[in-house]
């Protein structure tokens, strides 16, 4: 076995070692923790429910979906909370490292196998390793990496390189067809962007029939007999992800690809040409990184005197002449040219579907796409270096100067993977390429911590930057009303509902806020509001159905108080006295009732609804009613204390005595000792 293939892995190891000590991050939390796919949470989060479900647990075919189908990626994540629990992050992460590790190795071995191809003339065998070397290093330390492998997230990528390359590689040795058709669709299904493995298969035989080599020549009806069957089913895996969907395609916000909503051509042109070139930078020089690049993190390009257009040109004449070169047919330099010809279809055909070409997608920049074409740049790296190596001249600078470059490039790997440690680390690290965005969650993760005065002045630094963020006015309303500023949080809660009507977190919290201030009939209009949001185009469906239950709850808890707005808070005219409401007349049970019930058919698998009914009922003496609700809560979640001891207690009350003490025994086992 090649000694790179060892030492590679190797060093991507020690690189992402530090990883393994980070938490659950950004999106992680709604892909992981809140996600009951991955927590069991659910009945209806069977396998066949995960099929037909996005990467975040909501339906496919539903009007909030994001989209992204990573089922392959949810399984993963779901064997690893089976086995060791939702929250521990470390085995995690472990997975993920463990995976950059197996791709390093992987990467390694195919730079290994160009390398040697593409000097088999060269009498040094020794020689022959230098470009598997440089290929395997420079991917295992590549900072661009650093989101896809300390993001648990990023799994989806790594998941989907990984079947890529096994596919490709099993394509090019001609094995079984079958193989490639599973691989191609374990890839499809890890991420959507694994079905371009087909294009690059076939691209590159388009590659070894215009240089006229040997392996094209043989069986040639047979080969494009499994060419078509290939295509055939990459089609049938795209057809069947449009009908899960509902042939729909998603709808994002404005701010995660402002681009796209513009209205100028010359804007979305200019600047989706420009992409992909800034994604290349991010590969040569990946100095400036960011956890998000949406909004106005890159500014669009919006007319021709742009300085910009001038790279978009070099960059796309530098690619067409070096294509144009490697499909020249000349005799010599044959495997040359189609190794780089490969390592440039890797490189290029992957990042397709998030150009912008094909269907407008939800980012203006990932790093973390970049994962797989960073093979083929690693690739067209290792074997420049080894054709300068080859000439025997200038070999002490070039050794040197790649050493430079492997350092500086894992300096900034474990500099980067620090920032990924936390979600504090990783927001302030995001402050200078995206500030509202930075600023915004920053605020969030100090207010959760305690730091409100620093939490107040993040999310107001946020909105100075871009005052419609609904979500930062409401966090900003969330904290004035955590301090008793009442006043200031209605002011905030009204400002997020302005920016976006269908924040159902905003009209739940401000319904709260004027409850604890006696305002019940601006409180019930609120609560009513808020039960009449649709959840189109939410960010976080489970969040915006969550808020809904949370308003039910309330609004049948204000009534059961027996408050009745047409009764209570009513003003005298020309005076400041409030009259106090008639509890007799105000009494509004039934429908406070009605409204529990509507949260439990909103959330039948929320223990914390039932808990609330079946206040309601112990309340008014219903102990057998009260008791059934408790028990329903205890078979959702066994192992809670509180709906354990509610269910004895109700049975007590309504003479069960056998069965309250079957629960007060048990309440008693669920007591840690």
């Amino acid at each position: 076995m090649d000694l790179a293939v060892i030492i590679c892995p190797l060093v991507a190891f020690l690189l992402y070692y530090d990883t393994l000590q980070a938490g659950f991050v950004y999106d992680d939390k709604r892909a992981i923790l809140e996600n009951a796919d991955v927590t069991v949470a659910s009945e209806s989060s069977t396998m066949s429910a995960l099929m037909v479900h996005d990467f975040w647990g909501t339906p496919l075919n539903a009007s909030e979906s994001h989209g992204s189908y990573r089922p392959l990626v949810t399984l993963s994540f779901r064997w690893t909370a089976h086995l060791v629990g939702v929250n521990h992050a470390y085995w995690y992460h472990w997975t993920n490292v463990l995976l950059h590790c197996v791709i390093t190795a992987a990467v390694t071995m195919i730079a290994g196998g160009a390398s040697t191809l593409f000097l088999q003339e060269n009498k040094n065998k020794n020689e022959l390793r230098h470009g598997n070397y440089v290929t395997g290093l420079l991917f295992a330390a590549h900072p661009i990496h650093c989101e896809a492998v300390a993001g648990l997230v990023g799994r989806a990528d790594l998941l989907c390189t990984f079947f890529v390359l096994a596919g490709l590689v099993n394509y090019g040795r001609r094995a079984s067809l079958t193989m490639t058709l599973l691989l191609t669709c374990a890839a499809f299904f890890s991420k959507e962007y694994g079905i371009m493995l087909t294009p690059i298969c076939l691209l590159y035989d388009v590659v070894l029939v215009i240089h006229g080599h040997p392996r094209q020549s043989k069986r040639n009806n047979r080969m494009l007999f499994k060419r078509a069957i290939l295509v055939l089913w990459s089609v049938a895996l795209v057809a069947y992800r449009f009908w899960i969907s509902g042939f729909q395609t998603p709808q994002f916000a404005k701010a995660d690809n402002p681009t796209a909503a513009s209205s100028s051509w010359t804007t979305r042109t200019l600047t989706f040409l420009y992409l992909p070139v800034f994604h290349f930078g991010l590969l040569l020089y990946p100095r400036w990184l960011s956890f998000d690049w949406s909004m106005d993190a890159i500014q669009p390009v919006t007319c021709i005197n742009d300085i910009r257009n001038m790279a978009t040109l070099i960059f796309y004449a530098i690619l067409v002449t070096v294509v144009r070169k490697t499909v020249e047919q000349q005799s010599q330099n044959k495997t040359q040219k189609i190794l780089v010809a490969l390592a440039i279809l890797i490189t290029t055909i992957p990042f397709l579907p998030a150009t912008n070409v094909f269907a407008y997608v939800g980012f203006v920049a990932a790093e973390r796409i970049l994962y797989l074409p960073s093979v083929g740049f690693c690739l067209l790296v290792g074997i420049g270096v080894q054709k300068l190596l080859v000439q025997q001249s200038n070999r002490t600078i070039i050794c040197f100067s790649l050493l430079i470059v492997l350092l500086a490039s894992g300096r900034r790997t474990i500099q980067r993977n620090n920032d990924w440690i936390d979600e504090e680390h990783l927001y302030r690290s995001g402050i200078e390429i995206n500030p509202p965005k930075a600023y915004g969650n920053l605020g969030v993760v100090l207010q959760e911590s305690g730091r409100l005065t620093e939490a107040e002045w993040n999310f107001k630094k946020a909105l100075s930057y871009r005052p419609n963020m609904a979500d930062v006015h409401h966090n900003l309303g969330n904290l004035f009303q955590q301090q008793g500023r009442y006043e200031e949080s209605l002011q905030a809660y009204n400002l997020a509902i302005l920016h976006r009507p269908q924040l159902a977190a905003a009209y739940s919290q401000k319904a709260k806020v004027l409850y604890k201030l006696k305002r019940w009939p601006e409180a019930e209009r609120t609560l009513l509001a808020c039960t009449q949001l649709t959840g189109h185009l939410q960010k976080d469906p489970n969040a915006h159905q969550s808020a809904k239950v949370s308003a039910t709850i309330l609004m049948a808890d204000l009534l059961s108080q027996n408050v009745r707005p047409s009764d209570c808070t009513s003003i005298q005219r020309n005076t400041n006295k409030i009259l106090n409401c008639d509890p007799i007349k105000a009494s509004r049970v039934n429908e406070a009732e009605d409204w529990l019930l509507r949260a439990r058919k909103l959330a039948p698998r929320n223990p914390l609804v039932y808990f609330q009914l079946g206040e309601f009922l112990s309340a008014r003496k219903r102990h057998d009613e009260a008791a059934e609700v408790y028990i329903q809560a205890v078979r959702i979640e066994p192992d809670s204390i509180a709906w354990t001891v509610a269910a004895a207690h109700a049975l007590h009350d309504a003479s069960r005595n056998v069965e309250a003490e079957v629960y007060f025994r048990r309440a008693v086992a669920l007591v840690p000792m």
